[in-house]
């Protein structure tokens, strides 16, 4: 193998994130079940509360991190044409970052 590997710290990082990402889902699941926002007010305070605005961005992280190695494994193991590999991860990274600040960006904004 020409490429060092990091299978195992790898496998362990999509699998965290991977329940991070359920647990938050189902919480807001249950919430919104059991919790029905009357207003716009009522909800904005919900989501401006510090513990949401960190649970919310670790969220984003999470599923940035999920996404960027599933994407990268698929392509290490399906483009095989160094150039266009490194393309293509290129123009992922470049996208899961643009995304990643774009989200936190609107998450900043909405607690002002």
């Amino acid at each position: 193998m020409s490429r060092p590997t990091h299978g195992l710290r790898d496998w362990l990082l999509q699998r965290l994130t991977a329940v991070y990402l359920g647990i938050f889902l189902v919480y807001l699941l249950v919430h919104f079940l059991l919790q029905p926002q009357h207003s716009f007010q009522q909800w904005h305070d919900w989501v401006t509360r510090p513990a949401m605005i960190i649970a919310t961005a670790v969220f984003i992280m999470a599923l940035l991190v999920h996404g960027w190695v599933g994407m990268r494994d698929v392509v290490l193991d399906y483009v095989h044409a160094t150039g266009l590999r490194l393309a293509t991860l290129s123009l992922i990274a470049l996208t899961l970052i643009a995304c990643g600040i774009w989200a936190l960006r609107v998450l900043l904004q909405a607690t002002t």
